[in-house]
């Protein structure tokens, strides 16, 4: 789709309280694909929304970093799996 891409957001937060703003704020925009990652399929307007919107947190105890994932190649993963993907390949757009 074009205009649409693909972030990882990542933070390392040690306040219960402010991760958890970040946790819900997260979740408006993507899903978690861990603890602490979330992945987000946004156009530019939803990247400029998500990171105001991280900003406006005034995070103290840690950071967040957005990643934009380039999906030119095959991704592999090492290991097991325990459940599959949530977009199954597709679009997922929230």
């Amino acid at each position: 789709m074009k205009g649409i891409s693909d972030y990882a957001v990542v933070y390392d937060i040690t306040s219960d309280v402010e991760r958890a703003r970040v946790d819900k704020a997260l979740k408006d925009f993507g899903f978690r694909v861990q603890k602490s990652v979330f992945e987000c399929r946004l156009n530019k307007k939803g990247k400029e929304d998500l990171i105001e919107r991280l900003k406006k947190l005034s995070i103290k105890t840690g950071f967040i970093k957005v990643y934009r994932l380039e999906y030119s190649f095959k991704s592999h993963i090492i290991g097991k799996k325990k459940k599959e993907d949530i977009d199954n390949g597709h679009a997922f757009i929230i």
